[in-house]
């Protein structure tokens, strides 16, 4: 039987760019190798724009992979016509969901992007390409698939960790599934290559040393790891170019502001596609998700959601959620990493570290920079709870909700969900069945 699993997927997608990059000299033969698609800085630049361009892919920055963050808690429920995003807000997910299959693929297909440029970049023979732009080419490669694995292990556990440029189907057959723990450390071995290799500078739209620390900092949040995640949310929060603007809605409005750490810029010709599914059709949109009634009157309410209630709108009669706006342009950007989430992993950090003057000060600047007063929180697991609040209501509509449950067990207590096995997303039935040595997670 013909394998359609993820590594021919990945092979198809990663010829067809070969041959779409107007800036390589592509061959009109169909088999074009590897190799001929480093020749020079431009198509090394060129292959890096690639990459990024799977990162903002509909199937996952540009909306899916989002929208399972969200649709599984209790911030945002389908209000449309797909029922394959049904199955996700009712937590019922099938290994045959199309949503499942697309998303697995495109992170895939991002990590394949990634493999080529780690592999190839160093050794492109050009007099004007220098080695600091050949170092800062894979640093980003080495961040993009870092981000990468470590959305696959927050949603799939542990996953096939593929490391070489796939160049035929049977490439990537026989790898089977790693541990959990062996996807984090991958994850982290990824990140400290990045961090050697990226540059200090400041770019919101692009990894940079200071990218590699911020996503240190959440990585070493999932692990428990306290003291380390609190020093690299340190290191990003003392940078003076990192900052919460004020007020709440200022972030909305402005892309690239201060808070972002980094983003994924989209275009006209390049549309990020939340704004079409949370929009109402007055405003061009299809509804296809909506905000909960009890996110709803948490934003409205000045005690909780104080400035944030910016997240929310309504037009004749319809609530919407409001942080994708910009229906015309499909320019809204798609946020990886910002400012507030430090401020909170370090006060979750510093709060089980008994460091709780430390924790309050961080969920306070949160909260005032909301419009809130200060925290009433007096004990750790007071405290706790405060963050948890005060996460789900910052990042309302940017897809942390349900995996800030599944790592710190609150998926069930919150959303009624006590079944553990539904608390990750299956393995897709086509690749279970081309590959043998792909294990399904329990309960699928």
């Amino acid at each position: 039987m013909e394998k359609t699993n993820i590594f021919t997927i990945l092979l198809i997608l990663s010829l067809t760019f070969l041959w779409s990059c107007n800036v390589l000299d592509y061959d009109p033969e169909l088999n074009i190798t590897d190799e001929q698609a480093f020749v020079n800085r431009a198509s090394a630049e060129a292959a890096l724009t690639g990459a990024y361009s799977r990162l903002q892919n509909n199937s996952y920055y540009g909306r899916d992979y989002v929208a399972f963050g969200y649709l599984s808690a209790d911030n945002v429920e389908w209000s449309g016509s797909f029922n394959f995003y049904q199955q996700i807000d009712a937590n019922s997910l099938t290994a045959d969901n199309s949503t499942v299959n697309s998303t697995w693929s495109a992170i895939y297909s991002t990590i394949n992007s990634a493999n080529h440029i780690i592999a190839k970049v160093q050794s492109v023979d050009d007099p004007v390409f220098l080695q600091q732009e050949k170092d800062r080419i894979q640093g980003e490669a080495y961040f993009i698939r870092a981000l990468a694995y470590f959305d696959l292990a927050r949603a799939w556990g542990g996953v096939p960790l593929v490391l070489d440029f796939t160049r035929s189907p049977d490439d990537g057959t026989g790898i089977g599934r790693s541990t959990l723990e062996e996807t984090y450390a991958r994850v982290l071995s990824d990140l400290e290559e990045a961090q050697r290799l990226l540059p200090t500078e400041v770019n919101r739209n692009r990894a940079t040393r200071h990218s590699a620390e911020a996503l240190r900092a959440r990585l070493h949040l999932y692990l428990g790891e306290w003291a380390e995640a609190e020093d690299y949310a340190t290191r990003v929060i003392d940078n003076p170019a990192y900052e919460l603007v004020q007020p709440f809605s200022e972030f909305i409005q402005n892309k690239n502001s201060t808070e972002s750490v980094l983003e994924l810029a989209y275009d006209n010709a390049n549309r990020n596609n939340h704004n079409g599914y949370f929009l109402p059709s007055s405003l061009g949109g299809r509804l296809e998700w909506k905000p909960t009634e009890i996110l709803v009157n948490l934003l409205r309410d000045p005690n909780t959601g104080g400035n944030r209630k910016a997240l929310i709108e309504n037009a004749n009669g319809v609530t919407y959620g409001a942080l994708y706006f910009r229906s015309g342009t499909g320019d809204d950007p798609a946020y990886i990493l910002r400012v507030a989430e430090l401020y909170l992993i370090r006060a979750e950090a510093r709060a089980h570290q008994n460091n709780l003057e430390g924790a309050i000060e961080d969920l306070d600047a949160v909260r005032n920079r909301a419009g809130l007063g200060n925290t009433n929180a007096s004990n750790r697991q007071e405290l706790l709870l405060a963050i948890e609040q005060e996460r789900r209501l910052e990042f309302a509509l940017e897809g942390h909700r349900w995996f800030d449950l599944v790592r710190t067990g609150r998926a069930g207590d919150i959303l009624g969900l006590n079944d553990t096995n539904r608390w990750l997303l299956p393995i897709p039935e086509s690749d279970l069945n081309a590959d043998p040595d792909l294990v399904q997670n329990p309960g699928y």
